[in-house]
């Protein structure tokens, strides 16, 4: 059986059962490009750019079930540190096949080197032979306990080298990854049971084992929280869905609980000292064990109607603390949410970029669907959402995916919209411009009607309270017939959402402490300097 290198890569994504592909093609990978090409199964989509094609395989990785794993297919001279960081950072699975030159560095930079603090592993192929297996071991490492990107470097020689085969292709053995966040704290089925106030915390890490948190929620009667990134993994109409820990509703909670149970969220990422103690990580597996436990036991529910009475009691509260603020004539953010989420059907999903709006969404938005809602961790993915959306539809054309992202980073990644008209995705974009509230704001706002109209979008811009509802039922029936829409909503941005003003909080107490830091330094070289005290 002859092969070349370019056709065994193709072969082991296939038996990785790789549905979707982004690449930018040069000279380095042309030949994988093209073998991926000719694959039945597998579906390469050209894009504009490195960064926009790993946004893509991201957004990809994190909507998917079942293991499948977000794939790039770039060249060593190309990478984007920034893009393939972002994954690293959010615990995402990704493979980075890059081409090579023979010297296997560009203008004497290693890319192994630039990578490696970002990726798991980073593997450069020279046998023929190594290839397939070579794939195997990146899926199996970027899976495999936090999940994170690999990279596979291949020359553009060994792509284009061919021999015959001794031994038949091996096949990739089809088993569930086992995955644990953090090491498992011990904890025992008298614990949960004895405490009195139980309180549940949700990170990404627990996003596919819903089921299993809502039967132990429910028999212990314990509200749950979120993390921002686990904001999906409980349903928001569920009566004991708290929300994220930093709105008054977790606070709450939070507040009275005398045992946390922490499932899927990085120790490392907590703050303890706001957190209630005893705290238990608890890994999936060890969920499992307990909800096997609990049905073993055979007890009833306890009377959860306190805790959910008082819960709904604050959700209407702060709700109506949003309506009752002063937009100034903008739209409020809470009239658009509730309007949008009125439109959205139960299998959309929903992609926010990096800033503000993303706490906003988490916070005003219900998400009941799991990985229904994605969002990225670091500043460093700024222009995430617009490609982000476009990989989602591509993959599910016929689910409702919207994208919520404000002026400036709409900016960044506008021309993406590209690949929504020529593929007739029918995306939408909620772009929440907050342009001309900005006194300060030295730049000329954007006339995004023209934008979608030289782009052939739809338009729908929403100034102000009225018609909301009627705007947004026009915009998805737009979209609905596969013409991507921007909906341009002047956002009332005079008030932030709680996770966003729990992250300023956070950044001035930590930018007070350097600076006293600073400030004890400098008196201590005085006194060096002058043998006397500074005051």
């Amino acid at each position: 059986m002859y092969k070349t290198g370019a056709e065994l890569v193709r072969y082991g994504l296939e038996q990785l059962n790789i549905a979707h592909c982004f690449a930018t093609v040069s000279d380095y990978n042309h030949e994988l490009y093209h073998q991926l090409s000719l694959s039945t199964s597998l579906r390469t989509h050209k894009v504009n750019h490195q960064l926009s094609a790993t946004f893509m395989a991201d957004a990809l990785s994190r909507t998917s079930y079942h293991g499948k794993t977000g794939v790039i297919l770039t060249t060593t001279d190309k990478i984007v540190v920034e893009g393939i960081a972002e994954a690293y950072i959010s615990g995402i699975p990704l493979l980075v096949i890059a081409g090579s030159n023979s010297n296997n560095s560009i203008n004497g930079i290693d890319p192994q080197l630039l990578l490696k603090p970002v990726t798991k592993a980073c593997f450069r192929v020279t046998q023929l032979e190594d290839i397939v297996n070579t794939a195997f071991d990146a899926q199996t490492i970027a899976t495999s306990n936090k999940p994170g990107p690999v990279l596979i470097e291949i020359s553009t020689a060994l792509q284009s080298q061919g021999d015959k085969l001794s031994q038949p292709l091996p096949e990739y053995p089809q088993c569930a990854d086992n995955a644990a966040m953090d090491q498992q704290q011990d904890i025992s089925i008298d614990t949960i049971l004895n405490a009195e106030t139980p309180c549940i915390l949700v990170g990404w890490g627990a996003i596919d084992a819903h089921s299993d948190i809502i039967a132990v929620a429910e028999t212990i009667a314990a509200p749950v929280c979120s993390v921002l990134a686990g904001n999906s993994a409980f349903a928001a109409e569920h009566p004991l869905h708290a929300g994220l820990m930093h709105a008054p509703v977790a606070k709450r909670v939070l507040k009275h609980c005398d045992c946390l149970l922490v499932i899927g969220a990085e120790s490392a990422t907590l703050d303890k000292s706001e957190l209630p103690k005893p705290l238990f990580h608890v890994t999936l597996a060890t969920l499992a064990n307990l909800v096997d436990q609990l049905k073993v036991l055979q007890l009833e529910p306890r009377d959860n109607q306190p805790i959910v009475k008082a819960i709904a009691k604050n959700k209407r509260q702060l709700r109506q603390d949003w309506l009752e603020h002063n937009s100034k004539g903008r739209v409020n953010p809470i009239v658009f949410f509730d309007a949008l989420a009125n439109s959205v059907q139960d299998d959309a999903t929903i992609v926010t970029g990096y800033g503000v709006h993303r706490g906003l969404t988490a916070e005003l938005l219900p998400i009941n669907r799991p990985r229904g809602f994605i969002s990225p961790s670091s500043a460093g993915a700024s222009g995430y959402c617009v490609p982000a959306v476009n990989a989602i539809k591509l993959a599910n054309p016929h689910k409702q995916v919207i994208g919520i992202v404000s002026d400036d980073a709409m900016i960044i990644n506008a021309m993406e919209v590209v690949v929504a008209v020529r593929e007739k995705l029918g995306a939408i974009y909620c772009l929440l411009n907050s342009s001309h509230q900005h006194a300060d704001n030295e730049s000329s706002p954007v006339n995004w009607g023209a934008f979608a109209d030289a782009m052939d979008c739809g338009y729908f811009p929403i100034e102000d309270n009225h018609n909301i509802d009627i705007i947004i039922r026009r915009a998805f029936e737009t979209a609905a017939q596969g013409q991507p829409v921007i909906l341009d909503i002047h956002i009332d941005s005079s008030r932030n959402s709680y996770y966003t003003e729990y992250q300023r909080e956070k950044t001035q107490l930590m930018t007070s402490a350097g600076e006293n830091t600073l400030s004890l330094v400098k008196r201590a070289i005085a006194r060096k300097i002058s043998g006397k005290e500074t005051h």
